[in-house]
């Protein structure tokens, strides 16, 4: 029983929590004073007993708190938070920090020279992204981390014994640089995914064809363009889909609803923005692993679709081309077979609709298709034709079976080569750099073994930094223009209506292709900037790679990289609307007529016009931030450890490399060396 009452029990339970939290902060103060940074405020005069005595008075003390509440039954109210919300707000508030050193503040203070901003601002930009890793990784939020996940797949042999040590020596020396070349091997072992992406024209059978091969008629068919974006199928415990836009978080939809999103019909250019759907079907034929994309066909006026069918062709595993028995090969068709050929990605041809031709028809379009292909491409493909309807349907089967299922164990084999190819980069690289400590702990000061031109590597980061840096200043500015873009509508609507007969339907329609032709240019540029962006971050690595021989660097990741989900503006409403034509007569005075119909469209169309162009630049700004993050993710992955060498081959090592055991590094070097053997190089 209490002795106090309710607000002198709160009165107690307070004190006590805030002497916890007194504590805590003398423990912390103990530690950084452990740490052999000069950053340190502490200097580290405590023996290593009379640090230990400090901790057990400090528990001791604990202890006696939790008793006494115990004993007078006084409830301990405290309100604990999620410790990965506290160290997002400190790294938010780190950013704060870094901010406040920059040019603008720093002018405050007297005149900042040209170097001396160009030192603060590029110290800003080294520590914001050092900030943005951590914060970045923080809002994964990782269901298990490495050690676990490691520890689940122990049993599969794609050298998970390798991975293991490799994680608790990259810990052990703090060589985070590896983090996220570590993680991508392990979540390529913990889902090695197969991908067949089915590749061809508009109404050549590409949804007809999967729906046959799941068993399950999931997938929009028609005789128009079907499909907006790439759909990818997997197996799943009961039918459904997951729909991902580019403003909106994932969310399940009811199979039914796939069109709805799917289908060029429902969603004209992709109007709706998104960027995956993922339909899981409880199918006897699909495996673990295994994913099958039904992608927009190409040949059709649904531009956008076909563009992010040739933005997939490179990510697939097998590329299915399929060619419509009633139709001819075309160049199309052969621009699909060279893309696949130049990604080195295995291709196979089939020949759909097989049921519409006799068996000698048959055979001579089978003929003529492997004659075409070998003269163009150079190539020996098999045709195999196919059917989904009637006796023919056993041709499907005949093929699946056949061709597609044995792929599956040999794709488990290649997986796993290329599994060891890669932890053997890793454990080699880890090695050079634990070699370099080890030189440095002796005192060896040419002891470096990474290898690699400081200067060069640096350079070429710098250089990669400003294009990041610029794409985010582009991406700022985006929509700073908008009144001029309007007004530049209007200006070539009215030209164009100047110049047509004297219809209002001309006119309509003069003003609608102006409409499309600035929000398609506008939508290109996005692209491009993007796009751009990629392939220069692509080309850094490639010359960061031949910098530093034997770094463990995977392109893969940013050269696949898709741009999908490109916002398509909606114009159907201003096809509705009247636009009045000019008299005949107006086109005796070109310069009279052009100004009277955009005066005419300002007082009828021009706030509108700004409305849809600030809309569709809000969207496109929305796009870019998203994949602009996404591409300097996969980009940093790769090059934080080519900073984190450069920073090695040019500076003395603080911390916890100076205080390292020399025992414990060459410990450590020995046990990875011993890993060769388990770990083949392919």
């Amino acid at each position: 029983m209490t002795a106090f009452n309710e607000l002198q029990q709160k009165v107690v339970a307070t004190s006590f929590l805030e002497m916890h939290r007194e504590m805590s902060e003398l423990e912390a103060l103990i530690a950084q004073s452990s740490s052999a940074s000069v950053l340190s405020q502490y200097v580290p005069d405590l023996s290593p007993t009379e640090i230990k005595v400090v901790h057990d008075y400090f528990a001791r003390i604990r202890t006696t708190m939790l008793a006494y509440l115990k004993e007078q039954d006084i409830p301990l109210k405290s309100r604990p938070v999620s410790l990965r919300w506290a160290l997002q707000t400190g790294a938010t508030m780190l950013s704060v920090a870094i901010a406040e050193m920059g040019p603008e503040k720093m002018r405050g203070y007297g005149t900042l020279s040209d170097e001396g901003r160009a030192q603060v601002t590029k110290v800003q930009e080294e520590l914001d992204r050092l900030v943005d890793r951590v914060a970045a990784y923080l809002r994964q939020r990782h269901e298990q981390d490495m050690a676990q996940r490691l520890a689940r797949l122990k049993s599969m042999p794609a050298g998970a014994e390798t991975l293991q040590a490799l994680d608790r020596i990259t810990s052990r020396w703090g060589l985070v640089e590896f983090r996220p070349l570590l993680d991508s091997v392990i979540q390529r072992l913990e889902s090695p995914e197969f991908e067949i992406a089915v590749f061809g024209r508009v109404s050549s059978g590409k949804s007809s064809l999967l729906n046959h091969v799941a068993g399950m008629d999931v997938l929009p068919v028609g005789i128009t363009p079907v499909t907006a974006v790439p759909t990818r199928i997997v197996r799943g415990p009961r039918a459904t889909a997951i729909v991902s836009l580019a403003e909106v978080a994932p969310h399940e939809i009811p199979i039914h609803e796939l069109s709805e999103y799917a289908s060029e019909d429902r969603n004209p250019g992709n109007q709706k923005h998104v960027t995956d759907i993922l339909v899981r079907l409880p199918s006897p034929r699909l495996r673990e692993g295994v994913v099958l994309i039904d992608t927009p066909g190409l040949g059709s006026l649904a531009l956008v679709g076909a563009a992010q069918t040739l933005a997939y062709l490179p990510r697939c595993d097998l590329g299915i081309v399929l060619l419509d028995a009633s139709q001819t090969l075309n160049q199309e068709d052969l621009s699909v077979l060279r893309l696949l050929f130049d990604a080195g990605v295995p291709a196979q041809v089939l020949l759909s609709k097989a049921d519409m031709l006799s068996p000698a028809d048959r055979q001579r379009m089978v003929e003529y298709i492997q004659t075409q292909v070998k003269r163009e491409l150079g190539a020996d493909l098999a045709i195999r034709p196919v059917s989904t309807v009637g006796a023919d349907e056993r041709l499907l089967q005949e093929w699946f079976d056949g061709e597609v299922e044995p792929l599956f164990d040999q794709q488990r084999a290649l997986v796993e080569d290329s599994l060891h190819r890669k932890i053997a980069v890793v454990r080699e690289s880890v090695i050079a750099v634990l070699e370099t400590l080890l030189a440095k702990r002796q005192g060896n000061t040419h002891g470096d073994n990474v290898g690699g031109n400081a200067s060069q590597i640096k350079s070429l980061l710098e250089g990669s930094d400003r294009e990041l840096q610029q794409a985010k200043a582009m991406l700022q500015a985006w929509a700073s223009n908008d009144t001029a873009l309007a007004a530049e509508t209007l200006d070539a609507a009215a030209h164009g209506i100047a110049t047509r007969p004297s219809d209002d339907g001309q006119a309509a329609a003069a003003f609608v292709d102006a409409l499309k032709q600035t929000f398609d240019q506008r939508g290109h540029a996005a692209y491009g900037l993007l796009e751009g962006l990629q392939r220069s971050l692509e080309q850094s690595l490639t010359a960061l790679q031949k910098a530093m021989p034997g770094a463990p660097v995977d392109l893969a990741p940013i050269q696949q990289f898709a741009l999908r989900g490109l916002p398509s503006a909606d114009t159907a409403y201003f096809s509705e609307r009247r636009v009045e034509a000019l008299p005949w007569w107006s086109r005796l005075a070109p310069q009279f007529a052009t100004a009277s119909a955009h005066r005419t469209l300002e007082a009828q169309l021009g706030p509108e016009v700004r409305s849809a162009v600030a809309l569709y630049d809000r969207q496109l700004k929305a796009w870019i931030r998203k994949n602009l993050a996404e591409i300097e993710e996969l980009y940093e992955s790769q090059a934080g450890f080519f900073r984190e060498q450069a920073r090695r081959l040019t500076a003395d090592v603080e911390g916890i490399e100076a205080d390292a055991q020399t025992a414990d590094l060459q410990g450590d070097l020995d046990e990875l060396h011993r890993a060769e053997g388990s770990v083949g190089t392919g």
